[in-house]
């Protein structure tokens, strides 16, 4: 089946600028042309799908979530205790949530009992309905750290036993998280190291041995610049990096990925564990300067993209909150498409509209360029060549 969809702006992600009155073509499940409109160049027998006032673009690719997880419940690491049943529940209407927002692809990191490799694999198959996934197994946490659930990695054989698993059941990436966070009531304070340099270097070789990377949670404090210096590709949150830590970011290029919905977002821990005051303590201190600290990173040459860190449905307000912090409409768009795609290792299979790569694409019901809002407004939603009808508003 070959489809032709024809709208009023055509943003390929490469450009700043979209092609007014554009035409992209799909050939089973791959981009076969994208160009100025035109009758002629709609092959024959093509069904055509046309979207006057609407955006083409990209889908979203969040960068950094969770699939079982939902913050605005509360008791975030109790929730990787539930029975898997309860999990794979919340899990299937969270992906629907995500495809449903415009998100067609997403790094899930961190998960428990291996739930978010069996969902990539259904979802493949076709079993499943949501964003293609790139997954990291289980959490490595050090016993009485932050993200501790069930699973446990203390030293350098356990870390690397454990990221050797992750890898041998399927993973795509190493998950470790190198400071505290706000959503436990154990693991010390933002600022707290959890790892050794030995421990961190350890899971660094192992994903190196793998043919993959390292992606840490990392609020601030020693743990950042230990992340950073170590090899870790892919900085989580960096919610309070300081300048020192900003600097070395420009310096050393790994990725930094910000995820402000959880903690912005007023049905984010803020609604979740409001009677937690163990946790209120640390959301507030975060939150403090937490302005200051993103848009300085912001404002920086730091390689920057954005996840929801599991608020379903809601990456149009991460770019929303980039713009916010004093970024660009277009680079807000790029930091939510082509720069997540490298982040996650995918930017030669999707991320931008190009000839070869995957038919991921959705359109907005405006010009985001215009108007950074209309990011909230997916419309035409197709993953992989397919359109997702039962999610077409």
């Amino acid at each position: 089946m070959v489809t032709a969809i024809r709208a009023d702006w055509v943003w390929t992600a490469v450009d700043d600028e979209p092609i007014r009155d554009g035409l992209v073509i799909v050939d089973g499940g791959t981009i076969a042309a994208v160009r100025t409109f035109d009758p002629a160049a709609v092959p024959e027998g093509a069904e055509l799908i046309y979207r006057p006032g609407e955006f083409l673009m990209p889908g979203f690719i969040d960068a950094h979530t969770h699939i079982s997880i939902n913050p605005e419940k509360g008791n975030q690491i109790g929730q990787l205790f539930d029975p898997i049943e309860i999990q794979t529940m919340r899990g299937v209407h969270n992906l629907q949530k995500m495809l449903a927002s415009g998100v067609t692809t997403a790094r899930v990191l961190g998960e428990e009992r291996l739930l978010d490799i069996t969902f990539k694999d259904q979802i493949a198959k076709g079993n499943v309905s949501g964003p293609n996934l790139l997954v990291s197994g289980r959490i490595i946490s050090q016993s009485n750290g932050h993200g501790r659930a069930i699973s446990a990695f203390d030293g350098v054989d356990e870390i690397r036993k454990g990221a050797r698993q992750n890898l041998y059941d399927g993973a795509d990436l190493i998950k470790i998280f190198v400071t505290g966070g706000v959503s436990s009531t154990r693991g010390g304070g933002l600022l707290k190291a959890s790892y050794s340099r030995e421990e961190v270097r350890a899971a660094v070789e192992e994903a190196e041995r793998g043919g993959t990377y390292v992606s840490a949670h990392a609020i601030g404090g020693p743990g950042v610049r230990l992340a950073v210096e170590e090899g870790v590709r892919t900085i989580e949150h960096a919610t309070m990096a300081t300048d020192d830590d900003i600097a070395l970011f420009e310096d050393v290029k790994p990725w930094v990925v910000l995820t402000q919905s959880i903690m912005m977002h007023p049905t984010g821990i803020e609604q979740g564990d409001a009677d937690n005051p163990i946790i209120m303590q640390k959301l507030f201190a975060a939150r403090e300067v937490a302005a200051e600290r993103l848009t300085a990173i912001v404002k920086s040459n730091t390689k920057l993209s954005i996840g929801t860190d599991s608020m379903h449905g809601l990456f149009p307000f991460e770019m929303q909150t980039l713009v916010r912090w004093g970024m660009s409409n277009v680079n807000a768009l790029k930091a939510g498409t082509i720069r997540a795609a490298e982040v996650c290792q995918v930017e030669g299979k999707t991320g931008s509209l190009e000839v070869g790569k995957a038919a991921d694409l959705i359109t907005l019901a405006g010009n985001p360029i215009e108007n950074i809002d209309h990011v909230e407004s997916a419309r035409l939603i197709i993953k992989n060549g397919v359109r997702q009808d039962k999610l077409d508003a």
